[in-house]
């Protein structure tokens, strides 16, 4: 089904919505959890003009279809791999957003030779400690206990800095509703796979393409300090820190974001 530069690919096994659009570099957008493709809707505006932005709903999320679990994060690199197939990109950007980013890692290590470079949003390399596994372990079981209104509450909170919430309630209130609206069970397979993803540290110095790495600056969720870290680690990378933003940066301070992203595909491309 198609309409306009939205579309579905069964390349995997269920039905994935994305957008394709625009001409050049392609870049893959991954968006975190508990989200859609919807949140790079400023980055789809403002880098169609220099870049093919490909932005899909991961399986479960959004407009996308959910399967019976596991997931994991090499399950979201493989359906990001399956994409990429079906639409005949040899190489891509990887541009990854929280839980994207952990995919963004598990697809490197999978397929490096697919990835010309990427983009680390509000992420980080390590795998949960134990009290974050109980935490997941116990976001599953109220989302599928039909608490998710007072999770869409809870996150809407912990993703954005305290002055978007005060400047911003429209993007607030957006996010909020769509996790709300968001499938119980792709809340709890998502939660469950991050449990069980494994620590990528170990893959940070392997890493040879250019990397571009963002946190906002009051990111709560993953500080800056994991993102000084990675950079820290992969050679070929470079950290900006973006102002008056807290975990969904490209939301929070989408020209921040679109700026700098644009300019590290100039680079990459020059």
């Amino acid at each position: 089904m198609t309409k306009g530069n939205e579309t579905y690919s069964a390349a995997n096994g269920f039905d994935m919505f994305y957008r394709d659009t625009g001409s050049g570099i392609p870049v893959l957008f991954i968006h975190g959890f508990p989200l859609t493709g919807d949140i790079w809707k400023y980055q789809i505006e403002t880098l169609g003009t220099m870049a093919r932005v490909i932005v899909p709903d991961l399986r479960g999320f959004g407009r996308s279809g959910i399967t019976p679990g596991p997931f994991s994060m090499d399950l979201f690199a493989r359906d990001m791999k399956g994409l990429l197939d079906e639409l005949g990109i040899d190489k891509a950007v990887l541009a990854g957003i929280s839980m994207g980013g952990y995919i963004s890692f598990a697809f490197y290590r999978l397929f490096p030779a697919r990835v010309r470079a990427l983009v680390l949003l509000d992420t980080k390399a390590g795998a949960d400690p134990e009290e974050g596994k109980k935490g997941r372990l116990d976001l599953a079981r109220r989302a599928r206990s039909g608490e998710m209104e007072a999770i869409a509450d809870e996150w809407a909170q912990r993703l954005f800095a305290a002055s978007t919430r005060e400047t911003k309630p429209d993007v607030v209130l957006e996010v909020r509703n769509a996790i709300a609206r968001s499938s119980p069970e792709a809340i709890a397979h998502a939660s469950l796979a991050m449990m069980e993803r494994p620590d990528s540290t170990p893959t940070l110095s392997d890493i040879t393409c250019p990397v571009l790495i963002m946190t906002g600056e009051h990111d709560r969720l993953t500080p800056v300090e994991e993102a000084q870290a990675i950079a820290a680690t992969i050679k070929s990378s470079r950290l900006e820190v973006i102002r008056n933003a807290g975990h969904l940066s490209c939301l929070e301070a989408p020209e921040q974001v679109s700026r700098r992203m644009q300019e590290f595909l100039s680079e990459i491309q020059a």
